[in-house]
């Protein structure tokens, strides 16, 4: 009699228990200026990342790339940047395509996995919009430059220096009419104060009886000694060296080119472009959290 009624009181609170686990499912987790997360996107996104190969999703990171598409959103409506329907319909079709499905039985997988249709279009949303943002807001003001690359394929070490076809670098010295010493002195002096192979020649003004010259060669026109100094050169690193004469020069190395095809410039163009996106987005991100109100419950 006793297990009997022990059961029936499990079977009357069970109910109650539901809908106590129900409500705990679609409870504010988080607010964002005046919009909400619940629990159950929280938990849908997880799932949904876990379904799509993620391993150990942390619910902190969700809840903040969340929190950042909140906050996107905001910014796209102030730019009247938000995606269209086309564009969140080619997006979804797109993503589709990256595991040989149509969206119809990419969305149709995911509901018998028990993750809601519009799980997956706001996350789709959510890239096109944080897209859209930074470039109505930044990619106009991004300029890569020659040497951006030749220092990417410098640092990449992407060709053999004894490979280079191409180096460019400037040469300055002083005229005969100054000392040795003194000489050293204003190429050091000089050599503190530029950063780059502009800066050398826009400092190179200041001084009178200077000798400045750029050199674009192949690196089998150069002398032996001088290509031996600009292989242990970064771009826009300089060095004070002596000439054959026993002269003081400064050399600073502007840029190595290579007949690389146009493919693979290309390709580094896109990386170093990706780079200062993210970068800028990054920063942009944790600029709209600062003026943000954002609670974590």
């Amino acid at each position: 009699m006793h297990f009997i009624k022990i059961m029936t009181a499990i079977l009357l609170l069970s109910p109650f228990t539901a809908m106590a686990q129900s409500t705990n499912t679609f409870k504010v987790a988080v607010e964002v200026n005046d919009q909400i997360i619940t629990n159950y996107e929280i938990s849908q996104r997880i799932k949904m990342l876990e379904i799509f190969g993620a391993k150990s999703v942390s619910k902190k990171e969700v809840i903040n790339s969340l929190i950042n598409e909140r906050l996107y959103t905001y910014s796209a409506n102030e730019l009247g940047a938000l995606p269209n329907n086309s564009e969140i319909d080619k997006g979804l079709d797109d993503f589709a395509k990256r595991g040989n499905l149509n969206k119809k039985d990419l969305l149709a997988y995911l509901d018998t996995r028990n993750v809601s249709q519009e799980t997956l279009l706001a996350y789709i949303t959510s890239g096109l919009t944080q897209r859209k943002v930074i470039q109505k807001k930044f990619v106009n003001n991004i300029i890569i430059s020659q040497s951006d690359v030749a220092s990417a394929i410098d640092l990449e070490g992407l060709l053999s220096k004894d490979n280079f076809n191409i180096v460019e670098y400037i040469e300055i010295k002083f005229l005969n009419l100054l000392s040795d010493k003194k000489s050293l002195k204003y190429l050091n002096t000089i050599n503190k104060m530029v950063d780059n192979c502009l800066d050398l020649q826009s400092e190179v003004k200041k001084y009178e009886n200077i000798s400045l010259i750029v050199h674009k060669k192949r690196s089998n026109d150069l002398q032996k000694n001088i290509l031996n100094e600009l292989n242990n050169l970064d771009i826009n690193e300089t060095k004070v060296v002596k000439n054959l004469k026993n002269e003081h020069y400064l050399l600073m190395l502007c840029s190595r080119n290579s007949e690389m095809d146009k493919n693979t410039i290309e390709t580094l163009r896109n990386k170093i472009f990706n780079n200062r996106i993210n970068k800028i987005g990054k920063a942009y991100i944790q600029k709209l959290k600062g003026e943000a109100f954002v609670d974590i419950k």
